[in-house]
């Protein structure tokens, strides 16, 4: 996935866009790759031009909202919360929002539990998630540059 940034990708914030957690289209597009229900979506949304992106996440965003007679969106403003609190927390060497650790964070939030184990000699960072009244648990190895891979099944990466 690349995040390149071109200059005629962003919006100009004005009260109608500056809901959204950036003006850049392309760190949009990223965090929606992760959050859309299925990859035809996102490869929909790519392709638009960004009059029609703006209108669609405008759309999707409406749909999320839980409590319509407010003005606030509580679901788009969870989700400012976790990009903007995951560019502060997983910048540098981590990858920012590329970073498995952003992700798992803009999809689920803060870990209900999180603590570090060893597992074959290498450090492990294990977060824990209620969902459906079910532990879930996402494994982090650090890969010596600062960087931790989330890892499935015994080392399983999710990424190969």
């Amino acid at each position: 996935m690349s995040c390149s940034y071109r200059k005629d990708n962003y919006i100009a914030y004005n009260n109608e866009n500056s809901k959204y957690w950036s003006n850049d289209l392309d760190e949009i597009d990223l965090v929606m790759s992760y959050i859309l229900s299925s990859h035809k979506e996102y490869k929909k949304i790519i392709k638009m031009n960004n009059e029609d992106k703006i209108k669609f996440l405008d759309q999707y965003f409406s749909g999320l909202d839980p409590d319509t007679t407010t003005v606030k969106n509580e679901s788009l403003e969870e989700l400012n919360n976790r990009v903007m609190v995951s560019k502060k927390l997983f910048s540098g060497s981590d990858g920012g929002l590329l970073s498995d650790r952003a992700k798992i964070y803009i999809i689920y939030g803060a870990p209900n539990y999180e603590y570090q184990t060893y597992q074959n000699n290498l450090e492990l960072f294990v977060w824990q998630y209620e969902i459906d009244s079910k532990i879930i648990e996402f494994k982090f190895i650090n890969d010596t540059f600062g960087r931790y891979t989330l890892i499935m099944n015994d080392f399983d990466y999710i990424n190969n």
